[in-house]
């Protein structure tokens, strides 16, 4: 038995053959004109939401919570302090956590009480604890607090915090949370 091709068949394609022993191009021009135009345009492109991402939140340098004032000189922090006095008419100690974000350590030589007022943890909260009579029982408190570049510290003060009588049967056994503003310094 013997077949035959017709020979259109079984034509050899012309118009890419590789012959072993020669170099072959990886890319033709036209490829290589496409592909430089297309990376181009992305480093453009990055570029370009790299601007608008600085432009639109500013440098860190232009961020006064990022990059405290020059050395000796005062600015202020906005912080939180813990309290558990836990019955009416008790006197507790107040826990301040002060994040220093700054490159630079910083020193803080007050706290006081911040604006709002203090809130109950969420159990006591969803019970009816919804305004405590929970207060500083003074306005300022000198302190000496160094806090070390890109941490968090927490502080004590001691007495520092009254829960009034006559406040909700709820508010009983609570943690409160108090808004607290400071006074730093880079040393």
């Amino acid at each position: 038995m013997n077949i035959e091709l017709d020979p259109g068949d079984h034509e050899e394609p012309t118009w890419e053959v590789y012959r072993p022993g020669t170099p072959r191009r990886r890319f033709d021009r036209r490829a290589r004109t496409i592909l430089t135009a297309a990376a181009i345009a992305a480093v453009l492109a990055n570029a370009g939401a790299a601007w608008a991402y600085w432009r639109f939140t500013g440098s860190d340098e232009a961020k006064p919570e990022v990059q405290p004032a020059a050395a000796g000189t005062p600015f202020e922090l906005v912080l939180n302090g813990t309290t558990e006095p836990n019955r009416p008419g008790a006197t507790g100690n107040l826990t301040v956590t002060v994040t220093n974000q700054h490159p630079v350590p910083i020193r803080i030589t007050a706290v006081r009480a911040g604006a709002g007022p203090a809130v109950a943890d969420d159990t006591h909260r969803d019970a009816g604890c919804s305004a405590p009579p929970v207060e500083l029982n003074r306005q300022a408190f000198p302190v000496s607090w160094e806090v070390p570049k890109n941490t968090i510290g927490a502080f004590v003060v001691p007495d520092a915090v009254s829960f009034g009588t006559g406040g909700p049967a709820a508010c009983r056994g609570a943690t409160f949370s108090l808004p607290m503003r400071a006074q730093a310094v880079r040393p």
